[in-house]
C-alpha cells in the first residue's frame, strides 16, 4: 500500500529524469528528511504500483525511473481519493495550491482571496491550512522550489476545487510531457 512520502520520492525522481546527476538512496533521504531504508521501501512500494520501474539491464541509473503514464493518471485521477485535502483552520504557515505564487502564474489565476498554507511556526503568511501530504514537506521543500510546486499542485487536486483542480490537472500533464 502506497503512503504519502513514496509520491514525494517519486516526485522527486521525476525532476531528476534527464539529469546527469540522479540521486542516491542516500541524498534522496537527506533532501526529504527521512531515512535511507525509508526512502528504499518507498521505492520498492512505488515500483509495486507503478509509479516507477527498475532501471534497465546495463543502464548506468541505478534508481528506478518514473512510469510518466502512470504518474500523470495517479496524480490527476487517483490521488484525490487515496489522500483527499482537508481545509482547517486559519494560521501561519508557507503557501501552497494556487497560494504559491509561482503555481498560480502558471495556472494563469489570482490566488484565492485566503491563502491557503501547510501550517508551520516559521511560515510568512496567514491563512486556511490544509494538512500537507507528506508530514516534513515544509521542511524538504526548503531546499527545493520544484518540489514545493509539486506538492502545490497536488494540493490542488487533492482539494477537487473545480476549474482550478482542472487547471491543475492541464499543468500536470504538460509537466510530465
Amino acid at each position: 500500500m502506497l503512503k504519502p512520502h513514496d509520491l514525494v520520492i517519486a516526485l522527486q525522481l521525476l525532476e531528476a529524469r534527464g539529469s546527469d546527476s540522479v540521486p542516491t538512496y542516500a541524498t534522496l533521504a537527506s533532501n526529504l528528511r527521512m531515512s535511507p531504508s525509508e526512502v528504499h521501501a518507498a521505492v520498492g512500494r512505488g515500483v509495486v504500483a507503478g509509479l516507477l520501474r527498475k532501471a534497465s539491464l546495463g543502464s548506468p541509473r541505478t534508481m528506478p525511473e518514473p512510469v510518466i503514464s502512470g504518474m500523470e493518471e495517479f496524480l490527476i485521477h487517483g490521488l484525490k481519493y487515496v489522500w483527499p485535502g482537508k481545509r482547517g483552520a486559519m494560521t501561519r504557515g508557507v503557501p501552497t495550491g494556487s497560494s504559491l505564487e509561482t503555481i498560480a502564474q502558471s495556472l494563469g489565476v489570482a490566488g484565492p482571496p485566503v491563502p491557503l498554507v501547510w501550517p508551520h511556526p516559521d511560515g510568512s503568511v496567514r491563512g486556511e491550512s490544509i494538512e500537507p501530504l507528506y508530514p516534513r514537506a515544509v521542511e524538504a521543500c526548503a531546499n527545493s522550489a520544484s518540489l514545493h510546486e509539486w506538492l502545490a499542485l497536488v494540493d490542488i487536486v487533492r482539494l477537487k476545487t473545480g476549474r482550478e483542480a482542472a487547471l491543475a490537472a492541464a499543468l500536470i500533464h504538460r509537466r510530465l510531457a
